[in-house]
């Protein structure tokens, strides 16, 4: 099932070796606007070859992907935050 993809602002910083660390995403959503997300927790799913996620996205080595965890409204909801490094653009699936 291939989920609703939004293009996202972030806010990441990196650690000592060189790893993407998320923090925030602003995503504007369907009623046009812009909502800001702290990352609650994430893990790192990049780098296990080229094949199409479960949520109906094709990744390949060069694309950075995260599980994460947020809280909306009160509620935590999980999201994949990918990076696709030819396009220079962040986006999110929920």
């Amino acid at each position: 099932m291939e989920a609703k993809r939004y293009d996202v602002d972030i806010i990441c910083q990196y650690s000592k070796e060189g790893n993407i660390i998320p923090l925030r995403i602003r995503v504007v959503g369907d009623d046009g606007e812009p909502r800001v997300f702290k990352i609650d927790s994430y893990k790192e799913l990049s780098g296990n070859g080229t094949y199409t996620t479960n949520d109906g996205v094709y990744v390949t080595n060069r694309t950075i992907f995260f599980e994460c965890k947020i809280d909306v409204d009160g509620s935590t909801r999980e999201i994949r935050l990918y990076y696709r490094e030819c396009e220079n653009n962040w986006f999110i699936t929920a």
